[in-house]
């Protein structure tokens, strides 16, 4: 987690939780990976980091199917997912990287409790034991905890999790970052008129 550069939520800190999101887009090698943190007194799904991100991208990063808890296509800067390929078998894969609790489809409320399990570290730590896992439920049902990995791949049933994770060529900036840009913007526009 301490190479992923951009970051939406509160600044790292005591009582501060924190979750990677990784997307694989289908016409790229590498997966680009953002930074979601939260107060950890909040209890959070995935769901609510892909939210969190659609929020701070201000309409520029759109998912499809947040609602029913089973995601269809995510759009980024020109990037989407194709929908189910019945020839090879793939589709959108969502990915976590902790055990799944056997029998637990839930994707209703996020399960408290024994089924919560703990994550098992970065999926791309070589020395172990992170890995990804496909996950058996969908966003609505995935709770979050400090040190979770969301992954996102168009892949067949049973392929790999998202490949080695780069930072995102931009950080999707925060709603208030963007209304800074704007407004730094119309001042330069305006000085330009002025002169």
């Amino acid at each position: 987690m301490a190479d992923v550069t951009h970051w939406i939520g509160p600044d790292a800190g005591v009582g501060v939780s924190q979750a990677v999101m990784v997307i694989q887009w289908p016409t790229q090698a590498d997966a680009w990976a953002w930074g979601y943190r939260w107060q950890s007194s909040e209890s959070k799904t995935g769901a609510d980091m892909l939210a969190a991100f659609a929020a701070a991208s201000n309409g520029a990063f759109v998912v499809t199917g947040l609602s029913s808890g089973f995601i269809s296509n995510l759009q980024w800067q020109g990037n989407s997912f194709p929908g189910f390929n019945a020839t090879t078998g793939a589709y959108l894969n969502y990915f976590v990287n902790n055990s799944q609790v056997s029998g637990n489809f839930n994707d209703g409320a996020a399960p408290t409790g024994t089924h919560v399990l703990p994550p098992l570290g970065s999926p791309y730590d070589e020395a172990g034991p992170g890995a990804w896992v496909s996950s058996n439920t969908g966003v609505l049902g995935r709770p979050l905890v400090d040190g979770s990995w969301d992954g996102y791949v168009y892949a067949a049933f049973g392929g790999p999790g998202p490949a080695q994770g780069v930072n995102a060529p931009a950080a999707i900036p925060e709603p208030g970052s963007i209304v800074l840009i704007a407004g730094a913007s119309l001042i330069l526009l305006r000085r330009k008129r002025v002169r």
